[in-house]
C-alpha cells in the first residue's frame, strides 16, 4: 500500500510540474509569438483589462475552495483518486489566468499581461501536492490492512 502511495504522490508531483511548465510555455508564446504593438495599438480598453484581471483572480481564489471540497470528499469516500482529480482541477482553474493573460496580450496587445501570468504561477505553486492529502484519503483502508 505504501508503494502505491509513493507512485500516486510521484504522479501528482509530475502533474503539478507539467501544469507549472504549461504556464511558462504560455508566457513564452505571449512574449515571442505576438508581434510588438505600435504606439497607436497600445491603448487597451481599461474596463476590459480590469474585467479580465478580476475573472482571472476569481478563478484562482475559487480553485482553493474547489480543491478543498474535493479533498474533503476524498477523505469521506476514502477514494485516493479524488486527490489527483482535485489537484488537476485546481491547477487547471489557475491556468485560466494564464490563458486570459495570453488572450489579453494577443487581442489587446497589452503589456500588463505579465500580472495574470504571475497570478497563475503563484496559484499553481500554492497547490503543491502534499503526501498527507493522499494518506488522509487512505487511512481507513490502512487500518483494515493492519488489523488483518
Amino acid at each position: 500500500m505504501d508503494a502505491d502511495l509513493n507512485k500516486r504522490y510521484q504522479t501528482c508531483l509530475s502533474l503539478w510540474f507539467v501544469m507549472m511548465m504549461n504556464i511558462g510555455i504560455f508566457l513564452v508564446i505571449s512574449i515571442f509569438a505576438v508581434p510588438t504593438a505600435t504606439e497607436m495599438e497600445t491603448t487597451p480598453a481599461r474596463l476590459f483589462t480590469i474585467a479580465i484581471a478580476a475573472a482571472a483572480t476569481f478563478m484562482v481564489i475559487i480553485s482553493f475552495a474547489v480543491k478543498r471540497k474535493v479533498l474533503e470528499r476524498s477523505v469521506e469516500t476514502q477514494d485516493v483518486t479524488l486527490v489527483q482529480k482535485g489537484l488537476i482541477l485546481a491547477c487547471a482553474m489557475c491556468e485560466v489566468s494564464a490563458v486570459l493573460g495570453l488572450v489579453e496580450r494577443i487581442a489587446l496587445r497589452n503589456n500588463d499581461h505579465y500580472i495574470l501570468f504571475a497570478i497563475a504561477l503563484i496559484g499553481t505553486a500554492l497547490h503543491f501536492p502534499r503526501r498527507e492529502q493522499l494518506e488522509a484519503a487512505t487511512y481507513k483502508s490502512k487500518g483494515i490492512n493492519q488489523a488483518n
